[in-house]
């Protein structure tokens, strides 16, 4: 993962060895944009066929699953079967948010979620949620750099 560092002297934020994503977050958007990287893991997954996995990321508290009203700042999806689940799936993410914007410093949270079928949302999948049947795992996202685990380990009941 690319670490952040803010330059005493400047302000200015450095990526030191990462992500292409972060090296692009970095260079050409500035402030208002980082990185993200996840392993997200479902030991005890034992389905067949393709899945959608959604990750999304949050610059909000809570250990629920954020309601439709709510944007996430990152969100990515990808086609992944049981297989890659029990091994562990790494996925970057970009997140935009407001320029000079540090919320995300405050423990923000990242959700991830499969469902059947191919990855056929839009872009990135940001305006889904997970329906009721998904198995999802939610994660507290640490401010400074490396890889997040999040373990699909709940169910949506309703």
């Amino acid at each position: 993962m690319a670490t952040h560092r803010r330059s005493r002297a400047t302000g200015v934020r450095s990526v030191a060895a990462g992500s292409w994503i972060a090296l692009v977050a970095a260079t050409m958007l500035g402030d208002a944009a980082d990185a993200l990287r996840a392993e997200v893991r479902a030991d005890d997954f034992t389905g067949a066929g393709l899945y959608r996995l959604v990750v999304q990321s949050y610059d909000i508290h809570g250990g629920h699953v954020p309601g439709r009203d709510t944007r996430p700042v990152g969100s990515v999806q990808r086609a992944v079967t049981a297989d890659e689940l029990r091994n562990g799936v790494h996925v970057s993410l970009l997140e935009m948010r407001e320029a000079a914007d540090a919320s995300h410093l405050n423990a923000p949270m990242v959700l991830a979620w499969i469902e059947a079928g191919a990855p056929d949302l839009e872009f990135d999948g940001r305006a889904a949620r997970p329906g009721p049947g998904s198995v999802y795992g939610i994660a507290k996202r640490r401010p400074v750099g490396g890889v997040l685990q999040i373990s699909l380990n709940r169910k949506v009941l309703a």
